[in-house]
């Protein structure tokens, strides 16, 4: 009882320390294009208006030296959630912009601790000393950190859903649901479907999963478009169609056409070519997705770890294949493969997990520097490291760490190939 009331104790102290540490930092920080489209998805979808439209900045809501802006892009969950604490915001009646910038992140730092717990309470079916070590490095990670409680990007709050189906991954209908959620929230979970569905113990449940899963996210994605009139259907409909396929910066080799264009390089006949290539990573991940799934059949047992080098493999291969990663995108990997760090315990792939997340986080400044992050202060810190740093400095950090980060995740893959395959070839011999 000792004991697991300092476990408890430990747990409480870490939780307290971290919501500090991101709550200073909250009010004050931001993305100045994607946590300025939240504050303005908030005050806009508040008052019933389309979130898919093109946005003018809010007075005395905007950050210093804002524009317009294009819209949103994923489901309409996202909005209805900001509107939601945009009314809070008018409720307390303190016309204060950063407190209102306080109350956005809220949902980003709630969901960032709650991706600790969780993968607190799946590793500690394994050691409860891994499981707080996991734990505390979550909390305390400079990325997990910049993420949510700085850039103030909700991908925690995705991965939150993601982890549930994990934990319930023997519960069809209730995985199926998380989901769904998750998906509602950002399309990225739908990596996660065919490996998720698929690992349902018989057809009937298989076929519950997929008809669960996809149906509450296409019929909570369109609710919205029955209640308000005004909308059109054919602005999330493109929105979705360009996310499949979108060609832009990214984390991953594919940085080099970002790099090209900046400099002004970029062949015209290239284009085309690149747009087909864009849709590699569909066909790549079903190919990923039902690898894994072979494999898992064949083992006599599914335990949760096999389930998440399965989904850490899906990752890496999307990672590797889509043209745009952002870094964001990074959280996905970092939760799950915290799980495989401390489950396993040993020296094996630690280098390449750490590769990964670091490498992530250099690419992360090196593209858009801490200073941008202060944007909500003063439009001065917005193009202070353009000032500071010349271009084609900036250009050469974003290569090789994005190339590092490429070779990372290949090494990382390779890896889980390997012992996927290698626990097979055991249950075969037994």
């Amino acid at each position: 009882m000792l004991l697991l009331n300092g476990v408890i104790s430990k747990i409480t102290i870490l939780l307290v320390v971290a919501l500090v540490i991101r709550e200073v930092l909250a009010p004050f920080t931001g993305h100045p294009f994607d946590f300025e489209l939240w504050i303005r998805l908030g005050y806009y979808t508040a008052q019933g208006l389309d979130p898919y439209r093109i946005t003018g900045p809010i007075p005395n809501l905007s950050m210093p030296g804002a524009g317009y802006m294009p819209s949103l892009g994923y489901p309409p969950v996202w909005p209805f959630i900001l509107a939601g604490l945009f009314k809070l915001y008018a409720m307390i009646d303190i016309n204060n912009r950063f407190l209102y910038y306080f109350i956005l992140k809220q949902p980003m730092i709630i969901g960032d601790l709650l991706d600790s717990v969780l993968i607190y309470k799946i590793l500690s079916q394994k050691s409860e000393e891994r499981a707080l070590k996991g734990l505390a490095f979550w909390l305390f990670c400079p990325f997990t950190i910049l993420i949510s409680a700085v850039w103030g990007m909700f991908d925690q709050i995705v991965l939150a859903f993601v982890l549930l189906s994990i934990l319930w991954f023997t519960r069809t209908k209730t995985t199926a649901v998380a989901e769904a959620v998750g998906i509602l929230l950002k399309l990225i979970p739908l990596i996660y479907l065919p490996l998720l569905a698929l690992v349902q113990k018989t057809r009937l449940k298989i076929v519950q999963y997929l008809v669960i899963s996809i149906v509450v996210s296409i019929v909570f994605t369109l609710l919205p478009y029955l209640i308000f009139p005004s909308w059109h259907i054919g602005a999330l409909l493109g929105t979705g169609s360009s996310d499949a396929n979108k060609v832009g910066n990214s984390m991953n080799y594919w940085v080099i056409i970002y790099i090209f264009s900046s400099l002004g390089d970029f062949p015209s006949w290239a284009g085309p070519i690149i747009n087909t290539v864009a849709y590699a990573w569909i066909p790549v991940v079903i190919i990923a997705s039902f690898f894994c799934i072979r494999i898992l059949r064949a083992k006599r047992s599914l335990d949760q770890r096999n389930l998440v080098l399965s989904m850490i493999f899906v990752t890496l291969a999307f990672y590797l294949t889509r043209i745009q990663i952002n870094e964001q995108y990074t959280v996905y990997f970092l939760g799950l493969g915290l799980i495989d760090y401390y489950w396993l315990g040993s020296t094996k792939r630690m280098k390449e997990f750490h590769g990964v997340w670091i490498s992530a986080l250099a690419y992360l400044v090196a593209h858009n520097s801490i200073f941008i992050f202060l944007a909500p202060i003063s439009k001065y810190y917005s193009n202070l490291y353009q000032i500071l740093v010349p271009k084609e400095l900036t250009l050469a950090m974003m290569f090789i760490t994005a190339i590092s980060f490429s070779i990372f995740c290949a090494l990382y893959l390779r890896s889980i190939y390997f012992e996927l395959s290698r626990s097979v070839s055991e249950v075969v011999i037994n």
